[in-house]
């Protein structure tokens, strides 16, 4: 089983790309792509979605086979807009909270500079 930090990394190489045009490419810090890697942080929906587009994957491709589970409430549609991530949410919320302290440490550095 192949964990999703793993995976962003081996499409990362197949394309030809550096951390850091990853990072310039959606728009995000290297340290937090290189944690989605690591799999220290879990990108968010929209952040899958742009990685998908990347790499021109679905999203289910990039999470198929991991510890993510979908719910479609019984919908034989799968549309991703009616999809539920299970086992995510304990992921976003250390993911934000690592953001959050990321722009703290920011702003203690630009009211350093005044």
């Amino acid at each position: 089983m192949m964990d999703i930090g793993n995976k962003l990394k081996t499409l990362r190489v197949k394309k030809k790309l550096e951390v850091i045009d990853m990072a310039e490419i959606l728009k995000i810090s290297v340290n937090t792509y290189r944690k989605y890697e690591r799999n220290e942080s879990a990108p968010d929906l929209n952040m899958l979605e742009k990685i998908a587009n990347v790499h021109e994957v679905s999203i289910l491709d990039l999470l198929k086979e991991d510890n993510y589970t979908f719910n479609n409430n019984e919908n034989k549609d799968c549309n991703i807009n009616n999809l539920v991530i299970n086992n995510l949410s304990e992921k976003l919320i250390e993911q934000y909270e690592e953001r959050i302290k990321e722009l703290k440490e920011t702003i203690v550095e630009l009211k350093s500079k005044k």
